[in-house]
């Protein structure tokens, strides 16, 4: 750690020229690939953390860009990072990109050839270009950036995140009282909240969309019946991600009840991942959450979340995927420290087709997180109950 840090001493006199610790640590891996990049993220931000903040981009950003460039944006980042080696490419496009954005810097027209649009004005195919490359880009930042999120905690208590999924409101085989009980325990117990990971409904329109219509409890109800769960827990709901049941309306319509039930509660939604930095104090814990994905085994359930660690994006402690109803909790090792699997299972206890197959009834199950305000410490219950007894325990209740 001393070599680390003393190498990141040695170079902070270069530190103002990033914008943020994320390209100083890429930096500084160009300098010492032998620390992987992640790794120097960590030491920089635990760096900042022991000896204070580091003032990243101190001088104007777009101080040396030009008002107008003739030749491509690539050009004029390479062009910089000569004059400028100790702020990386990626930096010098990253400055472009935004100056373009604000319109800081604009395209110099050469005389080519124009592009006439009937009933429009005569437009430069270069300014087309432009336009799109800004949409396009501005679309693939915000969709990287929509899955990423922190949720801060003041610290002091021990806090429990219930994980939840597979609820399959308005089917038959659902145990809605279990379901109901444990959304109130999450309610009621002081520092414990929830996650859920989908499949809220049953929702069966993708199959036989008008059967499903007039089913007894139809999903019209179900939705209405979705609505009314959320409330169960007040303002407990900590993050939601969208199942395939869920997914179905809105690939069949223009309207997805789900998204609105949920950013209506300002309850962070993503459909397919998402990624949350819970700090409880000053401890940070990683959670990666999705209803379903590709990996998965019947033999090891556990195995398809092991899968998401080793070639996702996301250097997780606690990872939570549902959809198969098979609950698992199990604890893995990754660069030498623990890591939890955790497959919620589902409230639906009996499928048709599970059964079929050769699986059998299940029971209803809402692991529970705790998480340590003192140290990095995790543990999981399989069941909320046994979960909330050693919450209550733990801060003193």
């Amino acid at each position: 750690m001393s070599r680390v840090y003393d190498l990141i001493n040695e170079h902070l006199k270069v530190a103002n020229t990033f914008p943020n610790s994320a390209q100083f640590a890429k930096y500084l891996h160009g300098i010492d690939p032998s620390v992987k990049y992640p790794t120097w993220k960590k030491r920089v931000e635990r760096y900042q953390h022991e000896f204070g903040e580091i003032d990243f981009l101190i001088e104007d950003p777009y101080e040396e860009l030009p008002d107008e460039w003739e030749g491509t944006w690539r050009s004029l980042a390479i062009e910089l990072h000569a004059r400028r080696p100790e702020i990386t490419m990626k930096a010098w496009e990253m400055r472009i990109h935004d100056a373009k954005v604000k319109g800081l810097i604009k395209k110099k027209q050469r005389p080519n050839f124009i592009t006439t649009t009937f009933g429009g004005e005569p437009t430069q195919i270069a300014d087309v270009w432009d336009a799109i490359e800004t949409a396009t880009g501005e679309n693939i930042r915000k969709a990287e950036n929509a899955r990423w999120a922190e949720i801060s905690f003041e610290g002091g208590k021990y806090l429990g995140i219930a994980l939840a999924s597979d609820q399959h409101i308005g089917n038959k085989y659902t145990d809605h009282e279990r379901m109901r009980e444990d959304a109130e325990l999450v309610a009621n117990t002081p520092n414990c909240y929830a996650i859920h990971a989908g499949d809220f409904i049953d929702n069966f329109v993708i199959d036989k969309p008008r059967p499903s219509m007039k089913a007894t409890i139809p999903p019209s109800v179900q939705w209405k019946l979705c609505d009314h769960y959320l409330s169960m827990f007040e303002d407990k709901i900590l993050a939601v991600v969208a199942g395939n049941h869920d997914l179905w309306t809105s690939g069949m319509t223009d309207y997805d009840p789900l998204s609105r039930q949920v950013l209506d509660r300002n309850i962070l939604y993503h459909p397919h991942e998402l990624n949350i930095r819970i700090m409880n104090g000053k401890i940070p814990y990683n959670f990666a959450i999705r209803h379903k994905r590709r990996g998965n085994s019947n033999i090891n359930p556990s195995r398809v979340v092991k899968k998401m660690w080793e070639d996702g994006e996301s250097d997780f402690d606690i990872g939570v995927v549902g959809h198969h109803h098979t609950p698992v909790i199990e604890n893995f090792t990754r660069h030498g420290l623990e890591r939890w699997a955790v497959r919620p299972g589902s409230y639906k206890i009996i499928d048709g087709y599970s059964e079929m197959i050769g699986f059998q009834k299940e029971r209803a199950t809402c692991p529970l997180v705790i998480l340590s305000p003192d140290a990095r410490h995790i543990q999981v219950f399989s069941d909320l109950r046994d979960g909330l007894e050693t919450l209550r325990v733990l801060n003193g209740e």
